[in-house]
C-alpha cells in the first residue's frame, strides 16, 4: 500500500509477514510499518526551457520579419552528451509563437541545444533572402532552467568547407581530403590562403580544464592556431570561380590500388605537400600542386581527426599576437576575426562508442559562436566507414544558371549532413 505525506516522501506501508522476510529479523511486532522513501516524482526532474532568438548582429532581419520577441516555430533538438548521438535519444520540440519550447523529464548533465527554422517562400521575402536560420549551444543542467539561444540566418559567405572527409581504414589517414567551395558570385583566388586546425584542446582535460583554456578556445577575437597550411601562388595563379569547387586531397594518389572500396584522388586540385600522418613524407603526386607547410607545429606532427579547422585570408604569422600554452609549450598564433572565411567542426566522436565520456566531456564550446555555434554530427566510424560516409554541407537552393548555392549559418550541426563520399561533386540532393 502507499499513501501521501505531508513532508514530500512517498509512504510506502509493508505488511508484518513481508517486513519479517524483509529484515530477517526475529520478534516482529504486529501490525503495520511504514518506510518512507525520497518522492521521485516527474516534476522533480530537471526541465528546460529554450528560447530561439536571432542574434544581436542580424536585429535587421528580426526587425524585417516580425520576430524581435524570438523566432516563430522554431524547431528544437536536446541531447544529452554522455548518450549515444542515436536519434532515439534526442529530444525534439518545436517553438511557439515566440520561439520557446519546454522539456520535461531530462537527466542532469551538458546537453547540446539545436534549432532550425526554414523561411517560408513570403518570409524569405521579407527578411531579404533569407531561407534559413539555424544555431544552438552546449548547457549544462543541474537544475531546471530557461535559457536564450541565439540563432544566425544563412549567408552566401566567401569560401566555405563543402565537404570533410575524415574517416579512413584502418589509420589510413592519407586518403582523408578536404573540398572548399567559393559560394560568392565573383572569382576568388586561392593564392596565399590559409588552411589550419584551429584551438583543439575542446574537452576538459586534466591538464587543459575547460576554465583555463576558456579566453583562448572561446575568443571572440579570432581563431588561434598553430597548424597552418597555405596555398600556393603570387595573386593570381588559382582562380576558383564562383559556384566552383577545389579538392584538397591529403595525398594525391588513387587510393584504390591499396583499398579497392577508395577513390582516385589523382585529379585532385591541391595535395597537403605529401607529408605523412606518422611524420616524413608519403607519396607526392608531382602533377598536382603542394599547399607550404607554414605552422609553429607541421601538419604532419598531428592527424586531422575531428578537430576545428578554418579557411582564413594570406597573413604573416610572424606578425599575430601569440600566446605559450603552459602545458605543451606550444606557440599559438590568432589569425583575425576578419580574416576568417569559414570556421567549422563538421563532425565530433561520439564518446560513447570513441571512449569514456566522463574522462573527458567536452567544453561548451570549441570556438566562439562568431565562427561555430553548434559542431556537427557525431562520426559513427562502425557504421559510417563500412557505408563510405563523409560530412559534406547542405546545399540550399539552386540559381537559374545551375551554380548551387550552399547553407552556412555557423552551426556544423545543421549546415552539414553525412551522405556518402563524393569527390569532385556535389550532389544536389544534398538540400534533403
Amino acid at each position: 500500500m502507499t499513501g501521501a505525506d505531508p513532508r514530500g516522501f512517498v509512504r510506502v506501508t509493508l505488511r508484518r509477514s513481508a517486513v519479517c522476510l524483509l529484515l530477517l529479523l526475529g520478534g516482529c511486532d504486529p501490525g503495520e510499518v511504514v518506510l518512507l522513501a525520497p518522492d521521485k516524482s516527474p516534476s522533480d526532474a530537471p526541465a528546460l526551457t529554450v528560447h530561439a532568438v536571432i542574434d544581436t548582429p542580424y536585429t535587421d532581419v528580426a526587425a524585417a520579419l516580425g520576430w524581435t520577441a524570438g523566432v516563430p516555430q522554431a524547431q528544437v533538438r536536446v541531447h544529452l552528451m554522455k548518450e549515444p548521438y542515436d536519434s532515439s535519444y534526442w529530444h525534439e520540440a518545436v517553438g511557439d509563437s515566440t520561439g520557446v519550447a519546454t522539456f520535461t523529464d531530462l537527466l542532469a548533465g551538458l546537453y547540446e541545444v539545436e534549432i532550425v527554422r526554414q523561411l517560408t517562400t513570403a518570409e524569405t521575402a521579407s527578411g531579404g533572402g533569407v531561407r534559413v536560420v539555424a544555431g544552438g549551444r552546449r548547457l549544462a543542467i543541474p537544475l531546471s532552467q530557461t535559457a536564450d539561444v541565439t540563432v544566425a540566418p544563412d549567408g552566401r559567405g566567401a569560401l566555405v568547407f563543402e565537404e570533410v572527409m575524415l574517416l579512413a581504414p584502418a589509420y589510413y589517414g592519407d586518403a582523408r581530403y578536404f573540398e572548399i567551395y567559393n559560394n560568392t558570385d565573383t572569382t576568388i583566388y586561392l593564392d596565399g590562403k590559409l588552411l589550419g586546425v584551429a584551438w583543439d584542446f575542446i574537452r576538459d582535460f586534466p591538464y587543459w580544464p575547460c576554465a583555463q583554456t576558456e579566453p583562448v578556445r572561446n575568443d571572440p577575437l579570432g581563431i588561434w592556431t598553430t597548424r597552418v597550411m597555405r596555398f600556393p601562388g603570387q595573386g593570381r595563379e588559382y582562380p576558383l570561380e564562383a559556384g566552383q569547387l577545389a579538392l584538397v586531397a591529403r595525398t594525391a594518389i588513387d587510393h584504390r590500388l591499396g583499398y579497392p572500396e577508395l577513390y582516385d584522388l589523382t585529379e585532385a586540385d591541391f595535395e597537403m605537400g605529401g607529408v605523412s600522418l606518422g611524420g616524413g613524407s608519403s607519396a607526392d603526386n608531382p602533377d598536382v600542386p603542394n599547399l607550404e607547410d607554414i605552422g609553429l607545429v607541421p601538419m604532419a606532427e598531428h592527424p586531422i581527426n575531428s578537430d576545428p579547422v578554418y579557411l582564413a585570408e594570406p597573413q604573416d604569422l610572424g606578425s599575430l599576437p601569440r600566446y605559450l600554452d603552459p602545458q605543451s609549450g606550444r606557440v599559438y598564433v590568432r589569425i583575425p576575426a576578419a580574416a576568417v572565411l569559414d570556421a567549422t567542426r563538421p563532425g565530433i566522436l561520439d564518446f560513447t562508442k570513441h571512449g569514456t565520456y566522463e574522462a573527458a566531456p567536452a567544453c561548451r564550446e570549441d570556438m566562439n559562436k562568431a565562427f561555430e555555434r553548434l559542431p556537427g554530427p557525431a562520426d559513427d566510424y562502425v557504421t559510417d566507414w563500412p557505408n563510405r560516409v563523409s560530412y559534406q554541407r547542405r546545399v540550399l537552393y539552386v540559381l537559374p544558371d545551375g551554380r548551387k548555392v550552399l547553407q552556412d549559418t555557423d552551426t556544423s550541426m545543421e549546415d552539414f549532413v553525412k551522405a556518402v563520399w563524393s569527390p569532385g561533386w556535389i550532389p544536389e540532393w544534398l538540400g534533403g
